[in-house]
């Protein structure tokens, strides 16, 4: 180490043998984005073909399960009826908005819950899904969806990615042997 000093009397800076450059600044987690039908990782999504048994029952896509959730307990029949309705998670979805009236009372503050045992069953019973998953490392997992600013990032991209997170909590669950 050499020292520099100021009229030759005090020690103005002290160099060593590191320098800013040789730090190593965190790299920003790399981005896995996921929405659309034909590009990869489209199996996170609530809308891919994978069947999930809950509870003794069949539902043809885990967007069923979710959106029966809204109903269960206090509306069986329209549970029942989101599950049955078609093989399509999209008519899930649009029955689930036309009984929206009838969702329980406490559905913003479980929906989230919800999500979490919606995945587990389908990641549990799909194994291809599951080591896709876990193939992810610890990236962000981002539901790239320009029409849902909660469980995707929305249009400006600034969305909750509610979805993501729930992907992401149920990788670590997976790792630590959770399930």
């Amino acid at each position: 180490m050499r020292t520099q000093s100021f009229n030759g009397n005090q020690p103005l800076l002290k160099e060593s043998s590191w320098s800013i450059a040789s730090w190593a600044w965190p790299q920003p987690r790399p981005k896995i984005l996921f929405y659309h039908k034909h590009a990869p990782y489209y199996g996170f999504t609530n809308f891919s073909s994978h069947q999930v048994y809950y509870k003794g029952k069949l539902y043809p896509t885990s967007e069923h399960l979710f959106q029966s959730f809204k109903f269960s307990g206090h509306r069986p029949d329209l549970a029942e009826h989101i599950r049955t309705c078609s093989d399509r998670p999209s008519v899930a979805f649009s029955e689930a908005r036309r009984f929206q009236a009838e969702v329980r009372s406490d559905w913003k503050q479980v929906n989230i819950e919800k999500m979490d045992i919606t995945l587990r069953e389908k990641f549990i019973q799909n194994a291809g899904l599951r080591a896709e998953l876990l193939s992810t490392g610890d990236a962000e997992l981002v539901e790239d969806s320009d029409k849902d600013a909660f469980w995707g990032v929305g249009a400006n991209g600034h969305g909750r990615n509610e979805l993501g997170k729930a992907l992401e909590r149920l990788r670590d669950d997976f790792r630590r042997g959770r399930y």
